[in-house]
């Protein structure tokens, strides 16, 4: 049986009439495709021989196939007419030609039971040995044995009751004789009495809607009863009398306001119409009776009906309909929670409809083949996990190895670069020796007598490589520690002296004259001191300053390192980030395409992959103008990953050689200062923003100082 079907037939049969509808669902829509109905001349619970009436049924086509009545020839329908009059008629059954216009093997079947074959128990008692003893009292040995009844208890009417149908279904015997007559399989979904599907019907259309006082009035060929809803729960149902087969609207308002009052009910907020004698003058007529009571015909929810555009004769159409409508509905949503999950079919037609059967050996069969597919499958998903496992680590091993070999060839060209510049170096520095000793000898002295306060030079002059000084000191112990600082020193003398009862002690220094570390000054003009040992010292050779030394200008004292909260700084914003306006990018789309790729990688923040793109962009295209920007997106994207020593190194070339991206590298040369606790970190930054004021970088520079103050005073 199909839980979600496509198609469903909702067929009727009360009193005298059968009505039969063919839904289709798709997706939130549902088609009308075709209705039809057949007056019998008797009903089939009212009589053991039934003869059947006209068997010209009134069919109404509503697929849209049918729809253009234009097309038709009117001469060819005459002509058939007359040839079909020609023929000797054939005994065909109203019910078979009435079901023969259907597809109905297509789709699923619901039908109606007759209410009177229902018997129903007190409210309340539900439970088990209550529905068996109902069952007991109401059945007898034989009905008990061939199993020809169903039960269900329905939540409605304020309580649950159970329901149990016994007796005949002709309904249903009609349509099995239509399968064995045209050979067909037909599958039925369910078998409902009027008042459970009315109800349920009611509450999938307006549930929800349905607040306060509601009724759904429902006028059949026989079958009549007022449905009372409170905030669209149904809390009782009230038979509604009228004998009259189609009596006019006064007197079905008259019926209706008379069991009302019977119920001691006050007036409704709404009425909802449907059956046979529901109509669009019966609705105008309840609206002009009541000004607070909003009457409407039964609504079909987005149901498609392709053969007129007008609502109100759509809906007065489908009127008569709307319990067979209601069948199909419940049929194609049956897994809604609103629908009761109940039917009145036998179980023999359940169990034949059931595509997989099987007897108790068959479990046993079923239990060894789901036990052997399970042991197979387990195996088989284990060895491609393995597989998976092993390709994913070849994978990864090949770009490990595929990286260190990019690394390797950066490493190599580094270690040629730095040797070049080790060889040029020592050859200036060859130049350079023996060059400039006095001026460093003068920085040198004016540095130790800074250092040491009130001591001064009286005298100085020198013996071959040797200087001697002569001098005033306040102190006694500033004698042995100016001669330390001094390299190769020997004090020749010490004595002391009195001046305006001050004790002076005077002494004379001899030492080497210092020679200049040539190759500490070339390297320093590349990579700027990262600590310094001592203050910059002066860079006068004038011998004055030695001799009188100046009292040091007061400066503000910088926070000690304790102060400050080294780390991390926040991602540099957007519109600070340098970009590309290099040319190469147009002319060459390959590096384009590269370059892409390397963003896009720094983005993602992929380390194998930035990097190796990163050191194969560096490796390929030597002489490129965007190597510089290169090493910085490498060098902050290390920041970012913490590996701060990694990317100093990365940085270090910018730094050598300026040009348009310095103020960037300065940047985050700060950056990685402030990260490794590097106290110079703020000369870098005012370095930046002395040199580069119009730079950008100048202003993410000024919110990282500012972010760095605030984190001291915090």
């Amino acid at each position: 049986m199909k839980k979600t079907p496509k198609e469903a037939f909702g067929i009727i049969q009360d009193g005298q009439l059968i009505r039969m509808v063919h839904l289709s669902k798709d997706g939130a829509d549902t088609y009308l495709l075709g209705m039809d109905s057949i007056q019998l001349e008797r009903d089939w619970y009212k009589s053991e021989e039934v003869t059947a009436g006209s068997a010209d049924a009134d069919f109404i086509p509503i697929d849209s196939q049918h729809m253009e009545s234009d097309d038709l020839d009117m001469n060819n329908l005459a002509m058939e007419a007359e040839s079909e009059q020609a023929q000797p008629r054939m005994e065909v059954s109203p019910t078979t030609m009435m079901f023969s216009k259907f597809p109905l093997h297509k789709g699923m079947i619901a039908l109606n039971v007759h209410e009177n074959n229902i018997l129903k128990d007190q409210p309340g008692l539900i439970k088990k040995k209550d529905l068996a003893r109902f069952r007991k009292n109401n059945l007898n040995q034989a009905q008990l044995k061939a199993a020809t009844w169903q039960s269900c208890v329905i939540k409605g009417e304020g309580h649950s009751c159970h329901w149990l149908h016994t007796g005949p279904n002709m309904l249903l015997d009609a349509l099995q004789n239509y399968a064995k007559e045209a050979n067909t399989k037909l599958n039925f979904k369910l078998a409902d009495a009027n008042d459970v599907v009315l109800t349920d019907f009611y509450r999938f259309v307006y549930g929800v809607e349905a607040a306060g006082l509601s009724l759904m009035v429902y006028l059949g060929h026989e079958y009549r009863k007022i449905f009372v809803f409170q905030n669209g729960e149904w809390v009782s149902t009230l038979p509604i009398h009228i004998t009259q087969q189609f009596p006019e609207a006064d007197v079905i308002y008259s019926k209706l306001a008379l069991a009302l009052d019977s119920a001691q009910l006050g007036e409704p907020e709404s009425i909802v119409w449907a059956g046979e004698l529901a109509n669009r003058q019966l609705v105008e007529y309840t609206n002009s009776q009541s000004a607070s009571t909003k009457s409407m015909l039964l609504d079909f929810p987005k149901l498609i009906v392709t053969n007129t555009e007008n609502e109100e004769f759509n809906a007065q159409t489908l009127a008569p309909y709307g319990l067979a409508l209601a069948l199909a509905y419940k049929a194609l949503n049956y897994e809604e929670p609103v629908f009761t999950k109940c039917t009145f079919l036998p179980n023999r037609i359940l169990d034949n409809q059931k595509e997989f059967r099987v007897a108790w050996h068959g479990f046993v069969v079923l239990i060894l083949v789901f036990v052997l597919v399970l042991y197979a499958t387990i195996n088989y998903l284990q060895t491609q996990q393995q597989i998976r496992q092993e390709e994913q680590r070849k994978t990864e091993l090949d770009f490990t190895l595929n990286r260190l070999r990019a690394e390797n060839a950066i490493v190599e060209e580094l270690n040629s670069e730095i040797a070049k510049y080790r060889e040029i170096t020592d050859i200036i520095g060859n130049l350079l020796k023996d060059k400039n000793r006095w001026t460093e000898m003068f920085d040198l002295l004016n540095d130790t007598f800074n250092t040491y306060k009130e001591s001064w030079i009286s005298n100085l002059k020198q013996n071959g490589d040797r200087i001697s000084i002569s001098g005033i000191t306040s102190e006694r112990h500033h004698v042995s520690r100016l001669a330390a600082r001094l390299p190769e020193s020997s004090i020749r003398s010490v004595s002391n002296s009195r001046i305006r009862d001050q004790v002076v002690w005077n002494f004379e220094i001899d030492f080497s004259l210092p020679e200049v570390d040539w190759m500490q000054k070339i390297a320093s003009e590349y990579v700027p001191p990262r600590k310094s040992s001592r203050p910059a010292s002066s860079s006068s050779t004038s011998t004055q300053v030695n001799v009188a030394p100046k009292e040091p200008e007061a400066q503000a004292p910088l926070p000690t390192p304790a102060n400050y909260r080294f780390g991390m700084l926040p991602r540099m914003q957007e519109q600070y980030i340098p970009a590309s306006h290099s040319e190469e990018l147009k002319q060459d789309a390959e590096l384009a395409e590269q370059f892409a790729a390397f963003v896009s990688a720094i983005n993602k923040g992929n380390m194998l992959e930035y990097r190796f793109i990163g050191y194969s962009l560096i490796n390929s295209y030597p002489d490129s103008e965007l190597l510089p920007l290169i090493r910085w997106w490498l060098a902050y994207r290390l920041y970012l990953d913490r590996e701060f020593t990694l990317a100093e190194q990365i940085l270090e070339p910018n730094l050598s050689s300026p040009d348009s991206y310095t103020p960037y590298s300065l940047l985050m040369r700060a950056r990685l200062e402030y990260a490794t606790k590097d106290r110079n970190f703020l000369q870098t930054y005012n370095r930046l923003i002395e040199l580069y004021p119009e730079s950008k970088a100048r202003q993410q520079a000024e919110m990282d100082l500012t972010q760095i103050k605030a984190e001291v005073i915090r």
